[in-house]
C-alpha cells in the first residue's frame, strides 16, 4: 500500500459560530481546486468529527484518493489525510464506531480506468490522530466492478459487510461477508444466483442477519450460514438510497425515496425487522420537481422524539448529479416519534446541493454532510461542505450569507415568466406575499394559505423583483426574483 499522505495545502472557508454552551452551529466549506466528495460524517465523544469521502484531481479522471478530514466541535478545520490502495481509484464508503469506540474505515477500491474491474474492500482503524492502522483486504472476482461497500457492527463487536459488484451487461450480484473485531473473516459467501445490492446491515439477537436490498426494494433476511430464508416487500412502493436507524432490537426508523409520487420523502416506523403489517408512516414532497434521500442515510436521533431526515430538494436524476448546472437545496425535517413534521427547513438554492448523510448530535442539533457544485460560478469541481444545526434546524448566525441560504420557504423558478411557485414551510400555514419593483413600487401583494401556491405573474413586466414573505409564525424571508 502506498504511504499515507498528509495533506500539506488545503484552501479552506469555514465560519464557526458558538450560540451558547449547549448548541453550536456552523458552516464548513472546503473548496479545493480538486473534485473533493463526502459519504460519510461521524461524531466523537469528545465532539471532534470526521468527514469522510474521496478527492480527485480534475485532470485525472479516473484516479481518485480516499480522504478523512478532522473538524473540531467548532467546525474548525484541524487535519486531513488522503490515501488510496495500491494505486486503485479508493473511496471511504462509510465510517464505523467499533464496540470499543475506535473508528473503522471501510474503503471501497477498484482499479483506476473508466471500466474500474479488480475492486474489492479495504478495512482500517484510525485514531484521533488520523493514523491508520490494521489494514485487510478483501478482493473480490476480477471481472467485476465494484459499486458498494457497506457495514454495520454487531453487539458483539463482530462486523456485517456486504461488498456489490456487475458483470459487464450483467446482474448485480453481492459477497456477505462477517469478520472479528481484529478484521479476521469468519465467514462469507457470494450470492450471484439473483440480482442483489445490499444497505443499511444489521446482525440480530437470533444470530440471523437483515439487509435491504435495493434492487429488489425488499428485506431480506439470512440465516447463520447467509442463506437467504426470508424477504418482504417494502411497504409504501418506497425505493432507493434507503436510511435506517434502529429503536430496538426488533423496531426501526426507515427513510426512502417515495419514487411513484412525485419523489417524495417517504418515512415509516416499523416494529418488526420483516412483518409490515403495522407501522407508522408520513412523507414530505414538493411538486414538479424530484426530492431523493441523503445517498448514505438520511435519518437519526438520539431521541426517538426528535427524529432528523435529510435529504436533497430539486435532486437532478442524471448519471452524473455532482455536477449538474442546477439549483438545489438541503432539506432537514424534524418529526415527532410518530413521524408528525414539527419543522422543515432548506439550505442552499445558490448552487447545486446533494446532500450524504445526517446526524443527531450530543447537544440535541444535527450535522448534515454534503457536496456542493459552483457552477454559477464557472467552477468545475465540488466541494465538501458541513452544516451544524441547532435543535431547531437552524444556523444562527451574524453572517448574511448563511442566513439567506436557510430557507423556510422557496419562490421558484427563478428566474420565472408567467407565475410564481411558492412552497412555505409545514411550520407556516400561511403568508403574506409582496412583491416589490426595482423602485421599491409596491406590484402585488398577495396572503397564502397553502403549502405550495402558484402566483399570476402574466400582468408583470419583465425585470428584477423583490419579494418578501412574512407571517405570524416568525417567517420573515426576502429576496429577488426575475422575470424574463
Amino acid at each position: 500500500m502506498k504511504t499515507f499522505i498528509k495533506v500539506i495545502t488545503l484552501l479552506v472557508l469555514f465560519i464557526a459560530v458558538r450560540v451558547d454552551a449547549q448548541q453550536a452551529t456552523w458552516e464548513f466549506l472546503m473548496p479545493t481546486p480538486q473534485d473533493d466528495y463526502a459519504r460519510d460524517i461521524i461524531e466523537e465523544s469528545d465532539g471532534s468529527i470526521y468527514v469522510a469521502g474521496r478527492s480527485r484531481k480534475l485532470d485525472q479522471p479516473y484516479k481518485s484518493q480516499a480522504l478523512l478530514i478532522k473538524l473540531n466541535h467548532h467546525g474548525v478545520f484541524l487535519d486531513s489525510i488522503q490515501f488510496n490502495f495500491e494505486g486503485h481509484n479508493t473511496l471511504i464508503s462509510q465510517l464505523l464506531k467499533s464496540i470499543d469506540d475506535q473508528i473503522i474505515l471501510l474503503s471501497l477500491f477498484h482499479e483506476a480506468s473508466a471500466h474500474g474491474n479488480n475492486g474489492g474492500l479495504l478495512l482500517n482503524y484510525v485514531d484521533n490522530e488520523l493514523n491508520i492502522s490494521q489494514s485487510t483486504t478483501f478482493v473480490a472476482d476480477s471481472n467485476y466492478r465494484i459499486l458498494s461497500a457497506n457495514g454495520n457492527v454487531s453487539n458483539e463487536g463482530h462486523l456485517f459487510l456486504s461488498i456489490s459488484g456487475h458483470l459487464s451487461g450483467a446482474l448485480f450480484h453481492s459477497y456477505l461477508i462477517e469478520t472479528n473485531n481484529d478484521f479476521d473473516i469468519l465467514k462469507s459467501r457470494f450470492l450471484n444466483t439473483a440480482p442483489s445490492s445490499y444497505f443499511q446491515l444489521r446482525k440480530l439477537d437470533n444470530n440471523n442477519y437483515w439487509a435491504i436490498n435495493e434492487l429488489t426494494n425488499k428485506y431480506e433476511i439470512f440465516d447463520s450460514q447467509f442463506n437467504r430464508i426470508q424477504e418482504q416487500i417494502i411497504p409504501e412502493y418506497l425505493t432507493s438510497s434507503f436510511g435506517v436507524k434502529w429503536e430496538s432490537d426488533s423496531s426501526f426508523f426507515l427513510l426512502g425515496d417515495k419514487s411513484n409520487d412525485y419523489h417524495s420523502l417517504g418515512f415509516i416506523n416499523q416494529h418488526y425487522p420483516i412483518d409490515t403489517a403495522n407501522y407508522y408512516y408520513n412523507k414530505w414532497q414538493t411538486s414538479d420537481t424530484l426530492n431523493a434521500p441523503a445517498n448514505l442515510n438520511g435519518i437519526d436521533f438520539k431521541n426517538k422524539d426528535s427524529l432528523f431526515i435529510g435529504g436533497t430538494h430539486n435532486m437532478p436524476y442524471v448519471l452524473d448529479p455532482y455536477h449538474y448546472p442546477s439549483p438545489s437545496w438541503f432539506v432537514i425535517l424534524q418529526t415527532d416519534s410518530l413521524l408528525n413534521i414539527r419543522w422543515e427547513r432548506l439550505y442552499g438554492g445558490d448552487a447545486n446541493y446533494v446532500m450524504s448523510r445526517i446526524i443527531a448530535t450530543r447537544d440535541g442539533g444535527c450535522l448534515v454532510a454534503g457536496t456542493r457544485f459552483d457552477y454559477q460560478n464557472n467552477e468545475t469541481q465540488t466541494d465538501i461542505i458541513v452544516l451544524k444545526l441547532n435543535s431547531e434546524g437552524l444556523l444562527v448566525s451574524q453572517n448574511e450569507l448563511q442566513e439567506s441560504l436557510l430557507r423556510e420557504a422557496i419562490v421558484y423558478p427563478n428566474p420565472g415568466s408567467e407565475a410564481i411557485q411558492i412552497r412555505l414551510a409545514v411550520q407556516h400555514p400561511k403568508a403574506l406575499l409582496e412583491l416589490f419593483d426595482s423602485q421599491g413600487k409596491l406590484v402585488l401583494s398577495q396572503q397564502l394559505y397553502e403549502k405550495e401556491s402558484r402566483i399570476n405573474t402574466e400582468q408583470l413586466p419583465p425585470g428584477t423583483y423583490i419579494y418578501r414573505l412574512s407571517a405570524a409564525t416568525g417567517l420573515n424571508e426576502n429576496g429577488k426574483w426575475v422575470k424574463r
